[in-house]
């Protein structure tokens, strides 16, 4: 991106800071981060990715440190004819990892957390999603409008914990899934979005998933 002159203009980081969502941390302090301008792999780039890495301790930020220096020179020994795709800085080490969508001109799109970890769920606050789910009505008068759902669908699974900036809900909250149909292929269903904290489904929408 420093090669094509993107946001280069003074103040333009900035700008772009002001304008990101709020990135919470989850359940640990913020010690240092890692923000990088990746780019799209076309010349020249037409949509940018913002990636936002966070460290909780000294030992993971010199961690993520030394992970963008070993990248760097890696991109660099491999840039040498512009006719030929160059990595970027996917997948670098972090305790929370995040990707923006940014356009060339600076405007800040959708943001999602990357890290693999947010799947990673305890089952004490897995049972404590699902229990909240059970007691909501939306919930009840789905089941009782389903009397057909076949019982392979499995019942509600707690997969994936989701920061404030992809619900645009205060908190980290949990999403519970259950699952309408399968057809070996894709699925899909009702996601219930639980907080913890107080103890609310704060977001219920629709769902599909392709597997495979």
């Amino acid at each position: 991106m420093a090669y094509q002159g993107v946001l280069s203009e003074e103040g333009a980081a900035t700008r772009v800071a002001a304008a990101l969502p709020p990135l919470q941390r989850f359940r640990h302090d913020y010690h240092g981060a890692i923000a990088i301008v990746d780019w799209d792999h076309r010349l020249p780039s037409q949509n940018l990715i913002l990636r936002v890495y966070g460290y909780y301790s000294d030992d993971t930020l010199e961690a993520g440190y030394e992970a963008f220096d070993d990248r760097f020179e890696m991109i660099a020994e491999r840039d040498k004819y512009p006719e030929f795709d160059v990595p970027d800085f996917d997948g670098l080490a972090a305790d929370e990892a995040y990707e923006i969508e940014l356009s060339p001109s600076g405007v800040v799109g959708k943001c999602r957390l990357t890290s693999a970890w947010r799947r990673t769920i305890a089952s004490r606050d897995a049972q404590a999603a699902v229990g909240l789910v059970q007691t909501c009505e939306e919930y009840q008068r789905l089941v009782a409008s389903s009397p057909s759902r076949p019982t392979y669908l499995g019942d509600l699974e707690a997969v994936s914990w989701t920061p404030p900036c992809e619900s645009d809900h205060l908190r980290w909250s949990l999403d519970v899934w259950f699952l309408l149909a399968f057809d070996g292929r894709i699925g899909s269903g009702r996601s219930f979005l639980a907080d913890l904290e107080t103890k609310q489904i704060v977001s219920v929408r629709d769902f599909s998933v392709r597997t495979g």
